[in-house]
Order: C-alpha cells, then sequence, then structure tokens
C-alpha cells in the first residue's frame, strides 16, 4: 500500500509511527515544504530570546525517517490532489501516487488587510515556522531597537516577552479590550497584562493599526493616526487552515478541512489530522482547534483507520497553556457558566466555570499542576455537588473525587 502525507509536524509524523507500528511493509512517503526533521513550534519564542537552542526544537532526528523506511521529500511543497486519479502534485512539476492520503500540513499565518501588512518586506514577520524565528532573531541581534507586535494571542504575548529579553522596547496592538481574548475573561485578562507591563511591554488595548510605514523595510506603525517608530513588526494575528491544496477538489471544507470521528474526509481514502482539521468538540460544535494535543491524538487515530484498524476520535480539546513571564497561564472549556468558582490566594488565581452542577472550563494564573484532573472531571461530568469551594484548594485531587463516596457508602452501612 502506498500511503503519502503531505505535512512533517506533530500529526505528521505521530501518524507516520503509528503506519509503521501497525504495518511494516506499506511504503510511506511524507512531503514537506521545510527542510529537515520534524520540529516544535511551541518553543519558538523560547528560541529567539536564547532559553531554548536550536537544536532542541527538533523532537525528531534526521535518522528518524531513514530508520523507519520513510520516502522523503523535503523542500518541496505539495500544491495539488487529484482525488480521482490519486495524485499529489509538487511544485517541480512532478507528482506521488497514493492509495492512501494524509493532508497534515497544518495552518498559515493570516495577515489581516492592513495597507503594508504584506510578506516579503524587510523587518515584517510572523513567529510561525523557523525561518521565521531565524530572521526575528538575526533582525534583533543586527540593531533593531523597538519592535511592535500585533496581536496579544499565544503567539503575540510570547514573541512579545522574547523581544524584551534581547533587550528591545516592545509595543503590543491588541484590537479588542483584552489581551488573550480568547482564552481567558476580561478580569483575568486584566491580571496578565499587570504582569506583562510590569515585566515592560507597552499594552495598548482596542487598537486600530491602520498602516506598516516604510518602503523596503518596516520604520513604523500608524496606530489611531499616531505613528510608532519600530523596525521590527511580528504579525500575530492567528493562523488559518492551509486548505489551498485541496482547491478545485470535492473534499468538503469549511474554515478547515473537514473530517468525520476517524478523520476521513468527503473522499474516502483521503484523510486529514493537525491544524488543518474541522472536526467536532467534546460538546458535538464543529471547529477548528490548532493545538499539539489535538494534532497528536488526531494523527494517531488517522493512522490506524488508515489501515482498517477502526479507531474513533473523542473529539477537539481547547487546553490551553503558555508562561507569562515565568508565571504559568491556562485554560479549557468554557469561560461563562451558571456559577462560577474562585481562589485568590498568594499570587495564585483559578476560576471554575460550573454549568448543571457540572465542571464547563476553568482559567488559571500561577499554579496549573491541577489542569488535567479538572479537565478529567469535565470530560467524565463529574457532580460537583460532592464538594464546596475547597475543589479548587491546592491540597484537591483524585483521592478527594473519591472520598465523598466512600464516606456516603459506610454512613448507609453504618445505617443498616
Amino acid at each position: 500500500m502506498k500511503i503519502v502525507i503531505v505535512g512533517n509536524g506533530p500529526a505528521a509524523v505521530t501518524a507516520a509511527e503509528t503506519l509503521r507500528t501497525l504495518d511494516q511493509t506499506c511504503e510511506i512517503t511524507i512531503i514537506n515544504k521545510e527542510e529537515g526533521p520534524c520540529y516544535s513550534p511551541c518553543p519558538l519564542a523560547e528560541y529567539v530570546e536564547g532559553s531554548v537552542s536550536r537544536d532542541s526544537l527538533y523532537i525528531r532526528d534526521h535518522g528518524f525517517y531513514e530508520r523507519l523506511n520513510i520516502n522523503t521529500l523535503f523542500g518541496r511543497a505539495a500544491t495539488g490532489v487529484d482525488t480521482v486519479e490519486r495524485k499529489v502534485y509538487i511544485d517541480n512539476g512532478s507528482w506521488v501516487s497514493y492509495d492512501r492520503l494524509l493532508l497534515a500540513h497544518g495552518a498559515k499565518a493570516f495577515l489581516p488587510p492592513i495597507p503594508g501588512l504584506e510578506a516579503g518586506r524587510g523587518g515584517l514577520f510572523a513567529l510561525k515556522t523557523l525561518a521565521d524565528a531565524d530572521g526575528i532573531l538575526a533582525k534583533a541581534k543586527g540593531g533593531a531597537s523597538h519592535a511592535v507586535v500585533i496581536g496579544s494571542g499565544f503567539i503575540g504575548l510570547e514573541a512579545a516577552q522574547g523581544l524584551v529579553r534581547l533587550g528591545l522596547s516592545v509595543t503590543v496592538l491588541e484590537t479588542r479590550n483584552q489581551v488573550l481574548p480568547n482564552m481567558l475573561d476580561a478580569d483575568m485578562a486584566a491580571t496578565v497584562q499587570q504582569i506583562l507591563e510590569d515585566g515592560g511591554i507597552d499594552i495598548r488595548l482596542a487598537a486600530n493599526t491602520q498602516e506598516i510605514i516604510g518602503t523596503q523595510a518596516v520604520s513604523g506603525v500608524r496606530v489611531d493616526g499616531e505613528i510608532l517608530p519600530c523596525d521590527l513588526v511580528v504579525c500575530a494575528t492567528g493562523v488559518r487552515a492551509d486548505i489551498s491544496i485541496v482547491k478545485g477538489t470535492d473534499i468538503a471544507t469549511n474554515r478547515g478541512i473537514i473530517v468525520d470521528e476517524t478523520m476521513q474526509t468527503s473522499i474516502p481514502g483521503v484523510f486529514a489530522a493537525g491544524d488543518i482539521i474541522e472536526a467536532d468538540d467534546l460538546d458535538g460544535n464543529r471547529t477548528v482547534t490548532p493545538t499539539w494535543p489535538n494534532a497528536v491524538n488526531s494523527g494517531r487515530i488517522a493512522a490506524c483507520n488508515m489501515l482498517g484498524v477502526k479507531k474513533r476520535y473523542a473529539g477537539l480539546e481547547l487546553f490551553n497553556v503558555l508562561r507569562v513571564f515565568d508565571v504559568p497561564t491556562g485554560s479549557f472549556g468554557a469561560l461563562k457558566g451558571d456559577e462560577i468558582v474562585e481562589y485568590h490566594r498568594k499570587g495564585v488565581r483559578k476560576k471554575l466555570a460550573i454549568t448543571d452542577g457540572r465542571i464547563a472550563g476553568l482559567q488559571v494564573i500561577g499554579d496549573i499542576d491541577n489542569m488535567g484532573l479538572y479537565m478529567e472531571m469535565m470530560k467524565k461530568g463529574y457532580d460537583l455537588s460532592l464538594h464546596g469551594e475547597e475543589i479548587l484548594e491546592p491540597g484537591f485531587g483524585y483521592a478527594n473525587t473519591f472520598m465523598p463516596i466512600i464516606s456516603k457508602s459506610a454512613f448507609n452501612a453504618a445505617a443498616v
């Protein structure tokens, strides 16, 4: 069987490993526009600031592909798919045939329609790839003094922290009225904003970025009529699933490539995984959720089903974690509920959203140790009536979830 994988990120390499574990004889080919082995984009900001080495970014070595007998076409972009002839076309004019195809080439940086915000301008970057990080690092070490970061999501705030630590003056522009608008409520975001400002970052909310100034290279940003001089701009306004490869095919798309619970697309034999997919979340709502855990899980599920091993994907999980000047911050699920339980002590803040007596979501600043437990409780629909506000106390753990049940059983036994 000939299997072609487009992409070389976590979904792609997890799928390749799973395929080879299940089948030692199938022919696997990976096509990827970037050179080199798989790397993690998560610590790119740390690489820019110098706290993470370049070598440590790679999660697979060069020998990984040879050991698993995987053919590689690196430095080559897949440009199209013929689902009738079962071919993937490549940018050098050639093509590769397949029996099963996995589209796992992820998302691309979104550039909003701001005048002057065009790719290729000197000093303008998106922190999405290793090449982006190398460019930012070279510019920062080449004499840049002031940077403007457009967007205050994960990538924007990570980039801003890295650049401040390199000694640059940094301004973050956010169109909405809070930082991390897709991760925290306004109250929790205000705490994060204070940490950022204490770290030397200038945060401007409700900012209308009107123009990037400069001809060959960036020299400033016009925002709300004011010109901010700068020599480095990082556009961190989000990502979009890169569905251009399936344009003109019968593969169903919306915001991403639509897949079922087996990761198969609308065309039999064609699967998708990772940041490119649009699938149901845990609540049955179709969404695009570009996170590392979702990429790994969907890559594994796709590989199993490509070989006829039936596996079902439980649903996309929105689980966010980042560090804000070394303060761990995280969230999952809904920001609102019928009831909110809060904990605020010694620099740690937690907010638990409860709906119908069950966990609907959690936000934390300063302590993320128990997030996995609460996530499991939410997924299993755990009844919170067994607990009071102690559920957010530092000592709360797995044992607590059973103690009320044991105590109640013992009481009932004694009563008999």
